[in-house]
């Protein structure tokens, strides 16, 4: 569908991972672009229009992005990836981008033998086995659209989340179903797949076979390779002014993005109030009994 640029696997501190997505946001204005990356250390990063209230200790790094949705943190335990493309006519809309990256992510799954892989469209979610292993949010842009999300590959240190974000219940029927027990019950992929089994340092192993496998299933094998240079970095340096090292942007929102760069961000408005009280991204669009299973010990 695209000739992409392959921006490599990188590992970068949070502020600079967020500029360098709108960095490849801007260049796929002209060249659709495909990053993996993870962060040096826990961070949370907030979602576009989302309040500062999750924030329970602030004892990481914390972030915003530029797509929609709520709180999520990233870190050793997470593969993240990025796909920015050209407003070219390709996609009707942002569902149909969504719905046919989320297709490719799930077959690459499948192709590392891991079974029971499903695409939920309405959750913006990759499941195994009904139980959400990764997700993904939107930047509908005017010129250029970016996709992009995180891949459960470890288990989070849960009582450390706990203690620095809020971690939601949902009243189900006549229980309490808490976002808690849903991230302790998440599949990761390291216990999926056999992959890598006896590598020294199997979570970099798997990472990285992932990274592949989910780039040849977009690419064919047929890509520029561009990797993430110290001059992208510093080409990406005012974006980290403008916005994602400035506080007024992690704190505030501020400066909002405009109708002339975003034709939408899904599910928020480009300046609207902040949202408080919004649950975790992993399960912020993931019905009722579909997260009643999730969260469920029985």
């Amino acid at each position: 569908m695209f000739d992409y640029e392959y921006w490599g696997f990188g590992t970068y501190r949070a502020a600079v991972n967020m500029a360098l997505e709108e960095a490849m946001l801007l260049r796929a204005k002209k060249k659709a672009a495909i990053r993996f990356f993870d962060f040096a250390k826990d961070s949370v990063v907030l979602g576009y229009a989302q309040a500062t209230d999750v924030l329970k200790k602030r004892n990481a790094d914390v972030v915003r992005r530029i797509t929609g949705g709520s709180h999520v943190q990233t870190g050793k335990n997470i593969l993240a990836y990025s796909i920015a493309v050209p407003r070219d006519s390709s996609f009707s809309g942002y569902e149909d981008m969504r719905a046919y990256y989320a297709e490719k992510i799930k077959n690459a799954l499948e192709g590392m033998g891991i079974e029971d892989v499903t695409a939920d469209n309405r959750a913006s979610s990759i499941n195994i086995g009904n139980k959400v292993v990764a997700g993904h949010s939107m930047f509908w842009g005017v010129e250029s659209a970016l996709l992009h999300g995180l891949i459960l590959m470890e288990h989070y240190q849960i009582e450390k989340l706990a203690a620095r974000i809020e971690l939601s219940g949902r009243k189900i029927g006549p229980r309490i179903y808490s976002e808690y027990d849903a991230l302790k019950n998440a599949p990761v992929i390291l216990s999926k797949t056999d992959i890598a089994k006896n590598a020294p340092k199997r979570n970099d192993a798997v990472k990285r076979i992932m990274a592949e496998r989910i780039l040849a299933e977009l690419t064919k094998g047929k890509h520029a390779s561009a990797p993430v240079s110290a001059k992208t970095v510093a080409k990406a340096m005012p974006l980290l002014a403008k916005r994602y090292g400035n506080d007024a942007w992690t704190e505030e929102r501020s400066p909002s993005f405009t109708h002339e760069q975003a034709e939408e961000i899904p599910g928020e408005e480009l300046n609207g109030g902040l949202k408080k009280k919004l649950g975790y991204c992993l399960y912020l669009q993931v019905n009722d009994r579909d997260f009643r299973r999730m969260a469920s010990n029985d």
